[in-house]
């Protein structure tokens, strides 16, 4: 396929369709928000012909649909202030595009992420304060379209993300009316955020060139390998602990430094833990990030699944609580974090974030369901694996960032490629 070229045809900020109340009081971040790294939390969703797919009827709906449910999610068209997002209806930007010279089907056979970049209405430079939210309809000249989504991660985990694009897709069906208030609220979880927070390891980021691969885990394929796994002592392994261990055993693998102790990084959604606490349309980065140590003996693929198992027991532990008694439990939470023995100047970190289970794949505006979604987050960061499932709901498809020396061994270990075929054509 040659170079797919992306040309933009449009730009323009869209600001909600009814003024935000001037007394409305700044959005508190909380300091989990506010330790995010300046990147945007992104979405591509990938639809086929439809007759109802054109750029004179489609980009009409999606802005005024947009227009309209930014008047709930109204922090969107806001900006950073500090710790505090102002709602000041500076708006979102939306971005119209289109590629000519070549066709949605050649551009899934091999999808890759250079490609994906041109999908997305942002540079590969950190998330300003302002937009918080950026939009680009991509239009190809078979008649299928692509949305990218960024949302700041201040804002926003892959939950979140979700949460808007259902409730923006909704709209634009016309159904605005079953659309749920978010709550933007993550400090009733977290304590809030102050200014002398700094983000850990932020000035360690992108200093050496990482690339990043996809990795596709068939459903037969997760099958076998969670057999592999259980026994009588290892109870059997979700879809994403089989997979997780694997990816985790072929980093450490891989990796060129043989001195620095290892840490897998692991967040876990809370909003389905504390159920009495925090709803299903929360907003915020509402996250624990659970720590696994390959104790530098190696790894065992067993070993690991009883980790994440033990791990996950743990973090039940934590989040146990009497009724009302939020603000302890992050306080606790965040605690642990501040409490972990994980260095950056001393340990390399990879974290694998599971957005299995998300209902990206549900994402109707009107002309029918995405036959293809990726996520990932935007620049992209070192040293970390998003797992998304496949349409299917059963397989799962890893995003891989590694440096790129480390990459070179890893895409080569015979144990990833008997489970994972590496960038395989997407079949619509």
């Amino acid at each position: 396929m040659d170079t797919m070229k992306v040309e933009t045809i449009g730009k323009e900020i869209v600001k909600p369709s009814a003024i935000t109340p001037n007394d409305l009081p700044p959005l508190q971040l909380s300091i989990m928000d506010i330790i995010m790294p300046p990147v945007y939390t992104v979405a591509f969703l990938f639809y086929t012909k439809d007759d109802l797919i054109s750029q004179e009827q489609t980009s009409p709906t999606l802005k005024t649909s947009l227009s309209e449910i930014l008047t709930k999610f109204h922090p969107l068209a806001g900006r950073v202030n500090g710790v505090t997002i102002d709602s000041n209806d500076e708006g979102a930007v939306f971005v119209e595009a289109r590629v000519d010279n070549c066709n949605l089907s050649s551009f899934l056979r091999s999808p890759d992420t250079e490609s994906l970049k041109q999908l997305l209405p942002v540079d590969d430079e950190p998330a300003p304060t302002w937009p918080l939210l950026l939009v680009q309809a991509t239009y190809f000249q078979c008649g299928g379209m692509a949305i990218g989504l960024c949302i700041s991660h201040k804002l926003a985990d892959a939950t979140s993300l979700s949460i808007f694009l259902q409730a923006w897709a909704a709209t634009a069906r016309g159904e605005s009316d079953s659309v749920a208030s978010p709550d933007f609220a993550s400090t009733k979880l977290y304590p809030p955020a102050n200014g002398a927070i700094k983000t850990p390891g932020e000035d360690q980021v992108r200093k050496r060139r990482s690339v990043t691969k996809r990795f596709v885990f068939e459903a037969s394929k997760i099958e076998k390998l969670r057999n592999k796994v259980s026994s009588d002592v290892v109870p059997r392994p979700t879809r994403v602990q089989s997979v997780t261990s694997l990816i985790w055993k072929c980093v450490v693998t891989a990796s060129t430094d043989t001195i620095r102790e290892k840490a897998l990084f692991q967040p876990a959604n809370l909003r389905p833990k504390i159920p009495s606490l925090l709803s299903e349309n929360q907003i915020g980065n509402l996250f624990f990030s659970t720590v696994t140590w390959d104790r530098k003996a190696g790894v065992d693929i067993v070993e690991t699944v009883k980790e994440l198992q033990k791990r996950a027991e743990e973090l039940s532990g934590l989040v146990q609580h009497e009724e009302g008694s939020s603000m302890t439990i992050g306080t606790r939470l965040f605690g642990e974090i501040i409490n972990s023995k994980f260095n950056y100047e001393l340990h390399d970190m990879h974290a694998v974030t599971s957005w299995c289970k998300i209902p990206f794949y549900k994402a109707c505006f009107g002309w029918g369901s995405p036959v293809w979604v990726a996520g990932d987050v935007f620049p992209i960061t070192d040293n970390k694996t998003v797992l998304i499932d496949s349409k299917d709901g059963q397989g799962i498809e890893a995003w891989v960032t590694l440096y790129q020396e480390n990459m070179l061994l890893f895409e080569q270990s015979t144990e990833l490629l008997v489970f994972a075929s590496p960038n395989p054509s997407v079949l619509i």
